[in-house]
């Protein structure tokens, strides 16, 4: 049995000043910095601290507009927890739930709940490294961001047959409002409940406790049953994790433990949540979770997700920040966006991240920065119209790579020259479009423009120069080249 340590009030958080607890993070001066070694947990530890604010507070929109602004103070802090049933946060229960009496339990090494290396049995799974190469041991603390980043944004396809989708889907990209300190940043994803209440349009006698205090019952599980608490922890596995007598250097945090974890048990649940096709069709209803841009087409709501591994967040940056529709779904910000929008007029940047998955496989992750105008509802299209601006040289620069498909060559071939050249622009856009972005605030919408269209044709026509360099000497190829130059110099 571990120590027992309690997420609301004890040190477990892993920071360049050494573990702190979440008290310490919200209401000190001190410039925390998260030290993790994985991006994907860093982005999981962002979600989980403002959850877990969120439980502390459940602040109105005039006073999380108060916290925002002003910050929040010790005592506060202690009067709001008073009212909180803190023991369900211990680490011996928190986001754990007891598995049913036949369960299979099966065991695995911690290694695989971090996707950056391990991310499945099936036969296409592919490990993406972080410049730690292993991690077979972690400490207890470490233990609580892992099953917190299972639920909310591993997909279930990495565990194959005993995998689950959570209340957010699989793969879901994630979107939050960074400040320029941690503590802001966590604050500023904290979910004002009335304005929540508002949005989100659940049921009145939704279930509040979390799901390890009351558990989830039958098999399907209704949205609307679901509130705020229960869903910002919603699960998806019964899950425990053995703690040996054993002292450790761990491999997430790096922090020194005089316990250690090598393996969790998991069993997954039998009901579905809508994120799932069996979910949607007996009629679950979507869960508006906070984070979480969506996707609403004829047959139901999905969660966004990185579409494969040469996708840049870039493209779809202007469907997180106002929505966009499309010939086959309109897509919808996440509720963050709204609230920060309503509450705060303080300058922000927009944090897009998760993992790119293709079935059981990791193959790709998104940890984008975005600046954001300091006016963020007045000004948003000074955003999207650098945004259309890159989407208009990757039209341009794919009318013109066309050409070379009716000189007769094998269609596969010219294909790959063509999918070559618009990753590498969707590739180098990324940066393009985040430099621009850093002047949203200094220059006129009009500047902004014709900056993007400046760098970014710029960026569209050097990748065209070099497809024709390097066929310079094939004459049916250049020729098609040289008329495809139409398409991408047109005014």
């Amino acid at each position: 049995m571990g120590v027992r340590m309690n997420l609301l009030k004890d040190d477990f958080i892993s920071t360049n000043q050494g573990k702190v607890s979440l008290r310490t993070l919200l209401t000190s001066e001190i410039d925390y910095q998260l030290q993790y070694y994985f991006d994907e947990v860093q982005l999981a530890m962002l979600q989980m601290l403002s959850s877990l604010a969120t439980v502390v507070l459940q602040p109105t929109a005039v006073e999380l507009r108060d916290y925002i602004a002003n910050g929040l103070t010790e005592d506060v802090y202690d009067s709001k927890l008073s009212d909180v049933c803190s023991e369900w946060f211990d680490s011996e229960c928190f986001m754990r739930s007891k598995p049913p009496a036949n369960a299979k339990n099966p065991v695995a090494p911690i290694t695989k709940l971090l996707s950056g290396i391990e991310c499945g049995t099936s036969p296409n799974a592919i490990g993406l490294f972080s410049e730690v190469k292993r991690a077979e041991t972690i400490c207890p603390d470490c233990t609580h961001v892992l099953n917190y980043n299972l639920h909310m944004n591993i997909k279930g396809e990495c565990f194959g047959p005993t995998g689950a989708t959570g209340i957010r889907g699989g793969g879901a990209i994630s979107t939050l409002v960074s400040g320029a300190k941690l503590r802001q940043t966590v604050m500023n994803n904290v979910i004002a409940v009335d304005l929540f209440q508002k949005y989100s349009q659940l049921d009145t006698d939704a279930e509040l406790k979390p799901m390890w205090v009351t558990p989830l019952q039958g098999e399907v599980y209704q949205a609307q049953k679901i509130g705020l608490v229960r869903g910002l922890f919603a699960l998806a596995y019964h899950i425990d994790f053995p703690v040996e007598e054993r002292a450790c250097q761990c491999d997430v945090c790096g922090h020194s433990s005089e316990q250690s974890v090598t393996t969790f048990i998991r069993e997954k649940y039998k009901g579905s949540y809508g994120s799932t096709k069996t979910g949607r069709d007996a009629g679950a209803g979507w869960w508006p979770h906070p984070f979480t841009p969506s996707s609403i087409r004829e047959d139901g709501i999905y969660a966004v997700c990185a579409r494969d591994q040469n996708w840049h967040s870039w493209q779809d940056l202007s469907s997180y920040i106002v929505g966009k529709e499309s010939a086959r779904a309109t897509f919808a910000p996440a509720y963050i966006v709204h609230q920060f929008q309503e509450l705060s007029s303080a300058r922000a940047n927009l944090l897009v991240g998760g993992n790119i998955a293709d079935q059981g496989s990791v193959v790709g992750r998104v940890y984008d920065l975005y600046s954001m105008p300091s006016t963020l509802s007045r000004q948003l299209t000074k955003v999207t119209q650098v945004v259309d601006m890159g989407l208009d040289s990757k039209e341009r620069l794919s009318q013109a790579l066309n050409k070379m498909f009716g000189i007769g060559y094998d269609k596969n071939f010219v294909t790959g020259i063509k999918d070559q050249a618009m990753n590498r622009y969707i590739s180098n856009a990324q940066q393009v479009i985040q430099s621009i972005l850093l002047d949203v605030d200094r220059k006129e919408a009009s500047q902004l423009r014709k900056d993007a269209v400046q760098e970014l044709q710029r960026e569209a026509r050097r990748i065209y120069s070099s497809v024709q360099r390097k066929y310079q000497h094939d004459m049916p190829l250049f020729k098609a080249l040289v008329k495809g130059e139409y398409f991408l110099n047109r005014q």
